[in-house]
């Protein structure tokens, strides 16, 4: 979840001026977001976030500003041959969630839950009602439109994806702002102090000091890798990546990035030929899509495009 839209939204409520969610609650065919994607409107106009921006978004916008919008669910078609239009050629149709807001407190909530990595659903009544939070055992696999009594937006407050970044040096580092920006919860791991230090990794929702051969240890429990999770081994060296890659073939992580040439790959699976018989098919090496990147900057667009792409395949 986007906190800077929960923040910028209780901001503009604290200083007297009502607020409009607009959320994305379904789509059909082609269209500029999925559902889920929502921005905070006043009657200044934007104040964060994007349904897609281009005509839908602003048109939603001038309805704000004008006094026009109506709480509740509105269905938008995007073919401008169809009545209704919003003058966009996508061709498919959305349903939009208009929910205005009088009251910081269920935004205030959600920003703590957010901070208290609280695994909780951010609800938005299908009528236009006021917002409220519920474990997420009792949500669906969201975003999602729950149309059981209460109708309703599910919006989990922390993001399903997560990865974990093995090593901390300077691409390591890119990964990790660039994660940031894509609002992707990671986790950071190296076994040297100077490259563990949590300033280096301010977008990490933690960063460890261990050895490479300890990660299991480290990362154990509700931090354990699942199939739903990445997993980016950049070490410094062979015999790191070398531990690394065997704790992470160990867990059921969905993505396996190595870092390194050609070379290296070759010799780390004939070393895990024994042991490791699906290490070819769990492993992608080199990672990162193939866009000839060379400076660590351009290396982690390469790594976070790919994992884009990962994470999207599995929805």
């Amino acid at each position: 979840m986007d906190a800077a839209i929960l923040q910028a939204a209780q901001t503009a409520l604290t200083a007297g001026h009502p607020v409009w969610l607009v959320t994305v609650a379904a789509v059909t065919g082609s269209t500029p977001q999925r559902p889920g994607a929502w921005m905070a409107v006043d009657e200044t106009g934007l104040l964060a976030g994007t349904i897609g921006g281009g005509a839908l978004e602003y048109t939603c916008i001038q309805w704000v500003t004008q006094g026009q919008a109506v709480p509740g669910l509105r269905h938008i078609s995007l073919n401008a041959r169809e009545a209704g239009a919003v003058g966009m050629i996508c061709g498919g149709s959305t349903d939009l969630l208009f929910t205005p807001l009088t009251d910081a407190a269920p935004l205030r909530a959600a920003v703590q839950a957010l901070e208290a990595r609280q695994d909780v659903v951010f609800c938005l009544p299908a009528d236009g009602g006021a917002p409220w939070l519920m474990p997420r055992e009792m949500a669906r696999t969201g975003p999602a439109l729950v149309t059981d009594a209460p109708a309703r937006m599910e919006l989990p407050v922390l993001d399903t994806r997560r990865v974990f970044v093995i090593g901390g040096g300077h691409v390591a580092r890119e990964v990790s702002r660039l994660l940031g920006q894509l609002a992707v919860r990671h986790f950071v791991a190296d076994d040297r102090a100077e490259f563990a230090a949590a300033e280096r990794f301010a977008d990490a929702e933690q960063v460890l000091l261990c050895d490479f051969a300890a990660l299991d240890a480290a990362f154990a429990g509700a931090l354990a890798p699942t199939a739903a999770d990445a997993v980016c081994i950049m070490t410094r060296g062979h015999q790191g990546d070398a531990a690394a890659v065997r704790w992470a073939l160990d867990t059921p992580a969905g993505y396996i990035g190595l870092m390194g040439s050609r070379r290296k790959r070759e010799t780390l699976f004939a070393d895990l030929a024994a042991g490791y018989t699906d290490a070819p098919a769990r492993i992608t090496t080199p990672i990162g899509l193939a866009i000839g990147a060379v400076t660590p900057a351009e290396i982690a667009v390469s790594v976070c495009a790919q994992l884009v792409q990962w994470f999207h395949s599995k929805e």
